[in-house]
């Protein structure tokens, strides 16, 4: 994993974790938390997204488009999920929906 992905990786687990105390939530506790993420921030996919991150109660999407990334908001926004972004297509899609989301990294 190259450093900038350890490095956003990083913000995305303390992002997640201080906007809604994710570590440990259960389903009940509340609105539960989806990570949109540019797959060029992944470099090559989900294999190597910092593990850290399958240990978050949320749900994970690596979207490879901004319409992809629509799609997936839309969809998780839809089914009452607390969104969150992280890279310049995503962030461009929530925007275009219109839908809030949390900014966790560019």
């Amino acid at each position: 994993m190259t450093g900038l992905t350890t490095t956003i990786a990083s913000a995305l687990v303390a992002g997640v974790a201080a906007a809604s105390g994710v570590f440990g939530a259960g389903a009940n506790d509340g609105p539960r938390n989806a990570l949109v993420i540019d797959a060029a921030l992944a470099r090559d996919g989900r294999d190597l997204i910092d593990p850290r991150l399958g240990t978050l109660d949320a749900e994970l999407r690596v979207t490879r488009t901004r319409r992809e990334a629509e799609t997936d908001l839309r969809y998780l926004a839809a089914r009452g999920y607390r969104l969150e972004v992280a890279g310049p297509a995503s962030t461009a899609a929530a925007r275009a929906t219109g839908l809030h989301a949390t900014l966790l990294a560019r």
